[in-house]
């Protein structure tokens, strides 16, 4: 049985405590080297979450003789509050990026952790007005 996408959201709202101010779909990189995680990125009036969502890449799947089973659940979300956010920015773009890169608008998010400094690099559909929401959440909590 499928689940309408209000249903979805309202459930994710009372999972997390917390209303819904933004979402899209984004990937995740944790280094250069990465090819990333895909998953729901959401704005809520405290942080920044990352939702990531279990599934199997159709393009990987065509060159696979036998494939992994997708899991139920994905692993546990990365929040994020907007109070431990030490820097946003978009990185470098270098000119072969530009021919080969992804599409998608990638923004870095430099946070203190009780690990001590982290960075994570998001990817995000250019059309979206995510990454400007973002921006002014952080502005007006800090």
């Amino acid at each position: 049985m499928e689940e309408s996408v209000e249903v979805f959201w309202a459930n994710f709202e009372k999972e997390t405590g917390e209303k819904v101010l933004d979402r899209t779909m984004a990937q995740r990189f944790s280094s250069p080297k990465d090819r990333g995680d895909w998953g729901l990125l959401v704005l809520s009036p405290t942080g920044l979450r990352f939702r990531p969502t279990p599934g199997q890449n159709w393009f990987s799947s065509l060159f696979k003789a036998s494939s992994a089973p997708v899991p139920a659940r994905a692993d546990e979300d990365i929040f994020i509050p907007y109070a431990s956010m030490l820097s946003l920015r978009n990185p470098p773009r270098k000119f072969l990026d530009f021919l080969f890169g992804t599409p998608f608008l990638a923004f870095d998010i430099r946070f203190s952790s009780p690990q001590g400094e982290e960075q994570l690099r998001f990817a995000v559909d250019p059309k979206s007005d995510f990454l400007v929401s973002l921006k002014k959440m952080r502005e007006k909590t800090s």
